[in-house]
């Protein structure tokens, strides 16, 4: 049972070393407070700090040497992953966070898209939107027709971090879609919405698709906002 306390607490400590790095603003390569000056701060045993840094360094988050402590380093993308969907966990605003990350991330991905976009890539991003068109003229449509539509776009990018991240950001929005089902006007509206983006993309226009992307995220947004105030919806 100690054994368990204990792993909880340097976990712990982790998270608060974390926010210690994110709060002072430190880099790649900046040194982090050594073993004795956290364990003072954070109130807890030299042991605990060296627990919590280890798990910190296995995430890719610092590097330790002996003899010359710790650094700051680019976490790999599993930290990231497991970061950001704590994050989100922990706050009661779920959707206005990921909204607002979407909101950044997604038009940046749209015109890089139109960019870097091979025709076997565009041609998958058009299937996917003929696919999502077909459901609802069955009547059969369902959100995860949207989905597929943003990850194409995504997947079309050469920044395999940016990528990884708006995936991400994209996934945890797709797990909230219950709350937002069954608005009926938004299937057709959005697929009008996705053909925008889609024909700025092969058009080769970078700025229309983010321009579009953008217009298309502010349709989203207030329709969540409609259902946080308790209506229900649809979207993606």
């Amino acid at each position: 049972m100690s054994r368990i306390r204990n792993r909880r607490l340097s976990e712990k400590v982790a998270e608060e070393i974390t926010a210690i790095i994110t709060n002072r603003g430190l880099n790649p390569g900046d040194l982090l407070p050594s073993e004795g000056e956290l364990a003072v701060e954070l109130g807890v045993s030299r042991t605990t700090v060296r627990e919590a840094l280890r798990i910190l360094e296995l995430g890719g988050l610092i590097q330790t040497r002996q003899g010359k402590g710790s650094t700051v380093t680019m976490p790999n993308m599993r930290f990231l992953q497991a970061t950001i969907v704590k994050i989100v966990n922990d706050q009661s605003s779920e959707f206005g966070y990921l909204m607002e990350a979407r909101e950044i991330l997604e038009p940046a991905a749209a015109k890089m898209a139109a960019v870097q976009a091979t025709p076997e890539q565009i041609n998958r991003i058009k299937d996917c939107f003929n696919n999502a068109r077909e459901k609802i003229q069955e009547g059969s449509y369902s959100v995860e027709y949207s989905i597929a539509f943003h990850h194409e776009i995504v997947n079309s990018i050469e920044n395999s971090l940016l990528s990884s991240l708006t995936k991400l950001v994209i996934s945890l929005i797709e797990k909230s879609t219950h709350l937002t089902f069954n608005m009926p006007e938004r299937p057709a509206a959005s697929l009008s919405e996705h053909e925008e983006i889609l024909k700025a993309i092969i058009k080769r226009d970078p700025l229309e698709a983010e321009r579009a992307m953008r217009l298309h995220l502010l349709q989203v947004k207030k329709n969540l906002q409609v259902v946080l105030e308790g209506d229900r919806g649809t979207d993606s």
